[in-house]
């Protein structure tokens, strides 16, 4: 293990702020793998690796900084260039071997996690793991801490890397307070129901969990959704319906009638910075899921209703102190289809594979939807309690989602 950080100093006092939006976040941590060929990424060196990750921390300094608390308690980032840590692995597969299983929640295991705490001083943001496979193909697996922003963002500082790597001069501006702010004049001041406050996890930043989370990953086409699945709505909601509706079977009594929506915020700061911007909605149904049409369900997520300027005020209440958990809370179904994984290319070849999820999921559960490598695909992670994950698969089977 080593550490790569900013080659030149940040001025000394130098402070990140996190708005309230990132406050919220700070127990949920995002990983993301990325796969290259051997043909693409034999030359790639540890050494090119590092540096240019120096690079890229030129520009955006603050996220190699370390946490600090301010007499009121509330968490700041100070920019002194402590830096990310970097770690080198092997694997005695090849990636066309890695690949070769359906469920690609594997990856997970490609990323190195530690999270924050329980000495905020000593605790790094960002984790990178750089795996070599057989084949001399490579794996960079990123733990992020989502305090500093979403999976566009950490999409974005990766595809920055790509571009270092390939000799391009790189830039990243820096973002006002005003463009990382969210003042909603529809707000309705109501509390939001996407989050949940939990008791104090103190300065070791994990989310609690009632019980045992377990992952399964599936791809599907889109034009098996579109033919199969006829409803008004883009796929990525016509799949939220799908499983929403199979979670809901099985659960039976309990079925979850709330939930949350994530996608890209559409209106997203141009050019692109690191901070959380996602539109996080929220979706109340007054009606049966297991028993409704999918038509009125697809309908409902249309209708989901934006809560980041409350998100943004709860996170700032008793000056940042509160601790809440995001995904999971409620039922959550976040949208990557729109990340550009794929443009973090090597030598101009896209990665073979990508996989992004989200770590300190609650109980509640969460589904990810993100593009796969060949363009008509999608690859669905779904996170849910150990003991709903075979009655949902079950139902996912019978209503011709997946097939195994």
């Amino acid at each position: 293990m080593s550490t790569v950080g900013s080659a030149r100093p940040t001025e000394t006092g130098t402070v990140h702020e996190p708005t309230g939006l990132d406050l919220a976040m700070k127990l949920h941590y995002i990983k993301a793998v990325y796969i290259y060929s051997a043909e693409t990424a034999r030359d790639v060196t540890v050494m090119h690796v590092k540096e240019t990750f120096f690079t890229v921390f030129d520009q955006i300094s603050w996220i190699t900084g370390r946490l600090r608390r301010r007499d009121s308690r509330r968490p700041f980032i100070k920019c002194n260039d402590c830096g990310a840590r970097f770690v080198e692995s092997q694997c005695d597969l090849t990636v066309d071997e890695w690949l070769r299983v359906p469920d690609r929640s594997v990856d997970g295991s490609l990323v190195y996690h530690i999270p924050v705490g329980p000495e905020l001083a000593y605790s790094p943001l960002i984790y990178i793991k750089m795996t070599r496979f057989k084949c001399d193909g490579v794996a960079l697996g990123l733990s992020w801490a989502h305090i500093m922003g979403d999976p566009l963002s950490l999409s974005h500082f990766f595809n920055l890397w790509t571009r270092a790597l390939a000799g391009e001069e790189i830039y990243c501006p820096k973002t006002s307070d005003s463009e990382r702010g969210f003042r909603n004049p529809n707000s309705s001041g109501k509390e939001p129901v996407s989050v949940k406050r939990v008791d104090p996890v103190g300065d070791l930043w994990v989310a609690p969990s009632n019980c045992k989370m377990t992952t399964h990953s599936f791809n599907v086409t889109v034009n098996n959704i579109k033919t199969n699945f006829p409803a008004n709505g883009d796929v990525f909601e016509i799949l939220s319906g799908i499983i929403w509706k199979c979670i809901a079977k099985a659960r039976e009594e309990s079925e979850p009638v709330t939930i949350t929506i994530i996608r890209s915020d559409p209106n997203g700061l141009k050019p692109r910075a690191v901070r959380n911007s996602q539109m996080i909605s929220s979706v109340h149904v007054d009606f049966s899921v297991a028993e409704a049409k999918l038509e009125e369900i697809v309908k409902s997520i249309g209708e989901a209703t934006d809560e980041r300027s409350e998100i943004d005020e709860i996170g700032e209440r008793d000056d940042g102190v509160l601790d809440f958990v995001f995904y999971g809370a409620k039922l959550t179904f976040v949208d990557l289809t729109e990340v550009d994984f794929y443009e973090a290319k090597v030598k101009e070849t896209s990665p073979r594979s990508v996989y992004c999820n989200v770590q300190g999921t609650g109980d509640e559960g969460a589904v990810v939807v993100m593009p796969a490598a060949a363009e008509e695909e999608r690859v669905v992670a779904v996170t849910l309690p150990e003991d709903d994950m075979e009655k949902v698969k079950l139902e996912l089977k019978r209503c011709g989602l997946i097939t195994a």
